[in-house]
């Protein structure tokens, strides 16, 4: 409850000190952007974190908070590859369309542009690299199961460093064409295994992983480059296989860091010889899975997970002032609150969660922001301000 309260007393705070601050001041020099999304992380996702953990969340250390409105352009309760578009290029759009407008043209997300300012850019999710949020950043077409068009337009990304799951599209396709290959020769390097990803060196590659390595919930998954059908053929994985004929060839799989180490690796790429600064797009996307599936303990869980990640990327922008982080949700899933469970005053029993729906909300979700230029995020807005206001202060 203490928390809760502290979080309903900094809005309050921060959006009343919005409409006192000094017109004349300075706009900050943001130099790296880091946009972190948790898929169907509303309030009560975030609740149960705040009341099942102990410690100081990187939540609580949010100097600014705000909401966003997070309907699409035909509908109060967004899908997700609306929600996505609407957080990456600036305008909603309909339901199932992601990365274009609802008369179904090309969209520019606020990561290409990011680009065109010289920037360098970077995807970490743990799920499919092809999936509706990060594809709203670089892809467009008028129904997210378009996966394989999705997957050749990631090859056009220009993305500098991209690690996810999805390996399938790249490379069962039906045009038989192997994107693996396609990647390679636009010089990025393409890792099929953590292992690979943990200990590159490049400044440009792709890690295209198992479901089993970017997140611990699918138990059947092996870690092998050949777990996909069909990467036993693939350019990228008989690469792999001919620098390791005489190596170590066992695999190291860690899905419950998996977001937070891979995010790291990305951070210290994206940092090297950063003159223009850096885009990086974060996406948590399990949490929406729980919320659909009602499960309170796997929500609780995920979202600590999710914590470590933001605790650290916390970190990194108070080491770095010229950064702005902005977290957000593409929309709220499973109609979560925090149910009622008694306990005692300092024992108290775990959280319990409840649920109104096994679909999306249409419920306003928070915003936290931190570093260069965080002020921007308090108050009401909606979701499509978000990357505009994020292109603006990088200007």
């Amino acid at each position: 409850m203490k928390k809760i309260c502290l979080i309903s007393a900094a809005m309050l705070s921060l959006f009343t000190a919005t409409s006192c601050c000094n017109k004349a001041e300075e706009k900050p020099q943001v130099k790296n952007v880091i946009y972190l999304i948790g898929d169907g992380m509303g309030f009560g996702a975030v609740s149960s974190l705040l009341l099942a953990e102990d410690g100081v969340t990187g939540f609580e250390q949010a100097p600014v908070i705000g909401l966003s409105e997070t309907c699409s352009a035909n509908n109060y309760v967004t899908d997700s590859p609306a929600g996505g578009t609407a957080l990456a290029t600036g305008t909603r759009t309909k339901n199932g369309y992601l990365g274009v407008d609802p008369d179904g043209q090309q969209l520019t997300s606020v990561l290409r542009k990011a680009q065109a300012m010289g920037k360098r850019s970077g995807i970490v999710v743990n799920t499919t690299l092809t999936e509706a949020t990060p594809g709203a950043f670089y892809a467009g077409v008028t129904n997210r199961n378009m996966t394989y068009d999705i997957a050749k337009q990631f090859t056009e990304s220009q993305v500098d460093v991209a690690i996810g799951a999805g390996l399938s599209a790249f490379i069962n396709r039906p045009d038989s064409v192997d994107l693996t290959a396609t990647l390679i020769e636009k010089g990025y390097d393409v890792y099929l295994d953590w292992k690979s990803v943990l200990n590159t060196s490049s400044d440009k590659f792709v890690g295209i992983l198992t479901m089993g390595d970017v997140h611990r919930r699918n138990k059947s998954s092996n870690t092998t480059a050949s777990a996909a059908d069909g990467a036993e053929v693939c350019l990228a994985a008989k690469l792999a296989a001919a620098s390791e004929e005489s190596g170590d060839t066992t695999r190291l799989s860690e899905p419950t860091v998996y977001l937070q180490k891979a995010t790291q690796k990305a951070l210290e790429v994206l940092s090297r010889d950063n003159k223009q600064g850096f885009f990086l797009m974060i996406e948590s996307a399990i949490i929406d899975g729980y919320g659909h599936n009602n499960d309170s303990d796997g929500m609780i869980v995920e979202m600590k997970e999710f914590d470590n990640t933001l605790r650290q990327l916390v970190a990194y922008v108070n080491e770095h002032p010229e950064t702005l982080l902005v977290v957000t949700a593409d929309h709220e899933t499973g109609g979560t609150a925090v149910a009622y469970n008694s306990h005692e005053v300092g024992n108290p029993t775990p959280v319990k969660l409840s649920f109104s729906t096994k679909g999306h909300s249409g419920t306003v979700v928070p915003i936290f922001a931190y570093g260069a230029g965080a002020e921007a995020f308090a108050g009401i807005m909606k979701n499509m301000d978000l990357p505009k206001k994020i292109e603006e202060l990088m200007k």
